[in-house]
């Protein structure tokens, strides 16, 4: 009779994915494990067909009349032993009975340039309580009205002489560090609200966030929110969850703003601006930033790293386009082109630049982290506590981008290394043989 297979335990059929910039519908299948997958329509209907009833030639008659094509089942079998169950939304053995729900052979999604190194902070059933706390923001009326607040109060602050005060109020700084922590602490802070504007979107749009925490992205440290499941939204909400982190940004400067007019305090201008330009850096698309998201979801097309390869393959004279690269839609294929050939000169800029840099620089940071050791001691036993709690915040923001950095060489050179032992391994055996 043959086997008959089911869906993998919390597999969700979530539907064609909107507002696609392929030539072709893509199909959203969740796992339980929270990861989105994408499908051809073929897989789709196969995968909406299985239901751990129908054997394989059962399957291939229903999904022959959903498709509109004639389909064996022997390609049933095939579909789902080599595509299916890999990418763990079908649980079945070879030996024909039900597995667990955790196929063996389950793909994991490895991004180029994600945001690997993390730590899962506040559980999602937290965060979706967060999320319902601030949804009320993103009421057409409260945006409108608190944007036209963050301009205005920029306008103000501008108006009574703010950029004149920013280099002062800057230098105050200096002679003043615990002013300085508190700013931090407020950057910090800003950070934490700006990812609840991310899951506050999410969810109002009608999906599920996930959890928040913190990690350390390519060099530097950063917090997070798992907003996948924004994947079954259409392209509106999609833009909604992209955008949400900087609106909020964008209230929690007003809000500074009112306290910076309201006091005078300089510290407070010096993080308004810090701020400023941490928001405007998060609309650059060359690396996994709110930019990069907002690009990929006006585009249509998930992880446009992914592309990267076969875009410039296709670049090559007289070679054909990558299939990957001919299921794009035309426009969005010369967008993709584009901002292929903006990213990489780019990241081959930064990485050639580093290389160079480190020889020249490594010393002087190890001379400063010396120096920044001994002054955070003698500040200790002195007692001026936040003097050395700024020293060891130093040292801290010294070492996180070598350590980032260090990671990120390691991830960088896991494939090619990866690919190397597999070419030689084989070589290496068959010497071995002979």
């Amino acid at each position: 009779m043959g086997t008959a297979p089911r869906l993998a335990d919390g597999v969700e059929l979530i539907g064609e994915y909107q507002g696609s910039g392929f030539r072709e519908p893509h199909y959203i299948v969740r796992r339980a494990d929270g990861q989105v997958i994408q499908l051809p329509r073929l897989l789709y209907l196969l995968a909406a067909t299985v239901d751990g009833q129908r054997d394989q030639a059962r399957l291939a008659s229903v999904l022959s009349a959903e498709f509109g094509k004639v389909v064996q089942a022997e390609q049933v079998a095939f579909l789902v032993d080599n595509r299916l169950r890999p990418a763990g939304i079908v649980a079945v053995d070879s030996g024909g009975e039900q597995a667990d729900a955790e196929p063996k052979m389950k793909v994991k999604a490895d991004p180029l340039l994600a945001l690997k190194f993390r730590v899962g902070v506040v559980p999602e059933r937290v965060v979706w309580r967060i999320a319902g706390v601030f949804g009320p923001m993103f009421w057409p009326p409260v945006v409108l009205a608190l944007l036209a607040g963050f301009i205005g109060l920029d306008v103000v602050i501008l108006a009574r002489g703010g950029l004149r005060q920013i280099v002062p109020s800057a230098l105050a700084l200096v002679y003043q560090p615990a002013l300085t922590l508190l700013v931090l602490a407020l950057i910090v802070v800003a950070g934490a609200f700006h990812e609840c504007g991310h899951v506050s979107a999410c969810r109002y749009g009608g999906a599920r966030p996930g959890v928040m925490g913190f990690g350390l992205y390519l060099v530097w440290p950063a917090l997070y929110s798992t907003v996948t499941d924004s994947y079954r939204l259409n392209r509106v909400g999609r833009l909604r969850t992209d955008l949400g982190g900087v609106y909020f940004n964008a209230v929690f400067i007003a809000g500074m703003s009112l306290a910076y007019l309201e006091t005078g305090a300089p510290w407070l201008l010096v993080a308004i601006v810090a701020l400023h330009i941490e928001t405007a850096t998060q609309f650059l698309p060359m690396v996994r930033l709110d930019g990069y998201y907002i690009l990929s979801d006006l585009i249509g097309v998930p992880d446009l790293f992914s592309r990267t390869g076969p875009v410039l393959m296709s670049l090559i004279p007289g070679r054909p386009a990558h299939p990957r690269v001919q299921e794009l839609k035309p426009w969005a294929r010369r967008t993709i082109t584009l901002w292929v050939l903006i990213v990489v000169p780019y990241l081959i800029y930064w990485m050639v630049g580093f290389l160079l840099v480190v020889p020249r620089v490594l010393p002087v940071v190890l001379h400063r982290l010396v120096w920044l050791t001994h002054a955070v001691t003698a500040k200790a036993a002195a007692g001026q506590g936040a003097e050395a709690a700024l020293g060891v915040v130093q040292i801290i923001l010294l070492l996180l981008p070598w350590v980032g950095s260090l990671l990120l060489l390691g991830m960088t050179a896991r494939r090619p290394v990866r690919w190397l032992l597999a070419r030689w391994s084989p070589a290496r055996a068959g010497a071995g043989r002979s």
